[in-house]
């Protein structure tokens, strides 16, 4: 995904990828960040999910669980 393809997202959805890639770059380190998991971001930013936000570990884990099924 190219910078551009992010710029043209709607904001909201912008603002959801955002944090959905934030907790992949927390759980594997940013270098470890694969194309398959910023897709599955995009997805995920894209439907109306709700993950939890009351501690960083819970959102990690929410994203994590999501990931590996």
């Amino acid at each position: 995904m190219n910078p551009n393809t992010i710029r043209a997202m709607a904001p909201h959805i912008r603002q959801r990828f955002h944090f959905a890639q934030s907790a992949f770059s927390r759980i594997y380190g940013v270098e470890k960040v694969t194309s398959s998991m910023i897709d599955f971001c995009l997805e995920w930013a894209e439907t109306n999910s709700v993950a939890p936000l009351d501690s960083l570990y819970n959102v990690d884990t929410y994203f994590k669980n999501l990931w590996v099924k």
